[in-house]
């Protein structure tokens, strides 16, 4: 009988291992496995897995990984052929190598915005995907990372995605709907992404479609014709990688980030998509704005941008007195030719007027008239007519102007990255525009622990330095305050 019993005992103590078994899982992490359910709690980066895991992969139904960790270790899923969930943070940057291959049964996956790398062989072999949609922070896609997906039909991949490893889609049989293809993918190179040539050509003919609405249809065909060339080389700078994660949660603060770079009858304004990529990524990671809370629109048009301020004020209905709004704004700014009215321009416009461009009055008027804590409003352009490049908005003209000054009420704090007639210049080698490279790094050596008044000393003593050094320009950032932020704007933390 007691023989009985402690074999019954020692049943129960393996049965106990299995079901709520647990380990390190990198440094500051840790996995336990609990009735089927696999988590990964702590910070910093998972540490990679051998094939052989410290755990039973038949028993992995869910995968759920908690906020703080950074990094899916190599392996860390390979061969749960059981798993069918997963639920990833939103502080994570990279998936590692083989991490869910042959997942045949993977089937509910988002991955978040703010990673940046897939692994070689990362998702191989998910055979249950049918659809796979890429956050535009994404810039590297490794070898064979989806192969073998061979019911996918549908994949969104990121203009900005620098490098798509060989294979990448080899063997996904009906992947018949693309969007969003880096312009290097053409008819010409899809065999060495493992992807369908018929697929690619209807992604680029509706991209020709749409620029033909807009009188740029050689761009697309360009292309098609010329891919290496067309390809938009920009190099993560230093405030593009190494983006601290603050572990904040800052749930009544909301960011409406509008970019716009590819204009259909203007000049486009460079690298204008990296810089509202970036600044997101440092709402969500440093200044802890949940993604939800983050109003995101890239080459946006009238429509979008009249839209992201009427989100706003539903949001301000709902959230009150204490909501804080945090607005950035990169592309084309211009001065009406009458009133010198400044208006920002979305990029379905082909001149500057009042009926299909923005008035920066009017935001201001909308964020003056929300019950807001704070609004703190970055504009990476100009106002003078004048772009990027050094050529001008409106071509006829062809001189500077210095534009009216728009009024502001309630509690709002407005930094400009120019004075008067000056023109917002880029930092090329750094891929940004000079105020916004100088931003982020700020943003990056202090974690977002800063207030607005060292923020402004910052950037007045760097932008104005740098864009003579190297644009041979002057450039000098402003500060706007409405009268009600006046006593206490300097002491606000875009983290608080």
């Amino acid at each position: 009988m007691k023989r009985f019993l402690s074999i019954l005992l020692l049943v129960a103590l393996c049965a106990t291992a299995v079901f709520a078994a647990s380990g390190r899982a990198g440094k500051n992490a840790k996995w336990i496995l609990k009735d089927g359910v696999l988590t990964i709690s702590g910070t910093g980066p998972m540490k990679n897995f051998s094939k052989d895991r410290p755990f039973r992969e038949d028993l992995v139904r869910k995968l759920v990984i908690e906020e703080g960790i950074t990094t899916i270790g190599n392996n860390i899923c390979r061969d749960c052929e059981n798993l069918i969930t997963v639920e990833l943070p939103s502080s994570l940057a990279s998936v590692g190598d083989n991490s869910f291959l042959n997942c045949v049964n993977l089937s509910e996956i988002t991955i978040p915005f703010g990673t940046v790398s897939i692994g070689k062989r990362a998702f191989m072999d998910c055979k249950a995907f049918i659809e796979i949609n890429l956050p535009l922070s994404i810039k590297t896609i490794g070898d064979e990372a989806f192969a073998g997906c061979e019911n996918m039909t549908f994949a969104r991949l990121s203009q900005s995605t620098e490098t798509v490893g060989k294979d990448a889609f080899k063997g996904c049989k009906i992947l018949g709907e693309l969007a969003d293809l880096p312009s290097y993918i053409t008819t010409r190179t899809f065999m060495d992404y493992g992807l369908n040539r018929a697929a690619v050509k209807k992604h680029w003919d509706k991209k020709e479609e749409i620029a033909a609405k807009f009188g740029n249809a050689s761009g697309a065909a360009a292309q098609q014709q010329q891919p290496t060339a067309a390809k938009a080389q920009v190099e993560p700078s230093d405030v593009d990688v190494n983006i601290p994660y603050s572990g904040k949660n800052n749930s009544n603060t909301f960011a409406v980030i509008i970019a716009n770079e590819n204009y259909g009858k203007l000049s486009n304004v460079p690298f204008a998509l990296n810089d509202g990529n970036t600044f997101a990524l440092y709402c969500k990671r440093t200044l802890g704005i949940p993604e939800k809370n983050i109003l995101q629109f890239n080459d946006a048009t009238y429509g979008s941008m009249r839209a992201a301020f009427s989100d706003l004020r539903l949001i301000n209905d709902v959230v009150g007195e204490e909501m804080k709004v945090i607005f950035y704004y990169a592309g084309h700014g211009a001065p009406d030719d009458a009133t010198l009215d400044p208006y920002l321009i979305p990029v379905d416009a082909a001149r500057v007027n009042k009926d299909v461009c923005v008035p920066l009055a009017s935001i201001y008027q909308d964020l003056g008239r929300m019950k807001l804590k704070s609004a703190t409003v970055f504009l990476d352009a100009c106002f003078s007519g004048a772009t990027r490049d050094g050529s001008m908005v409106v071509a006829a003209r062809g001189i500077a102007r210095v534009p009216k000054k728009a009024g502001l009420s309630g509690k709002v704090a407005v930094f400009s990255a120019t004075s008067g007639e000056q023109t917002a210049m880029p930092y090329n080698e750094k891929g940004h525009g000079m105020f916004t490279y100088f931003l982020l790094k700020r943003l990056q050596e202090t974690e977002g622990n800063i207030s607005l008044m060292d923020l402004k000393e910052y950037l007045n003593t760097n932008v104005p330095r740098h864009s003579t050094i190297v644009n041979r320009k002057d450039q000098t950032p402003t500060v706007l305050v409405s009268n009600a932020a006046s006593a206490e704007w300097d002491s606000w933390k875009l983290a608080e």
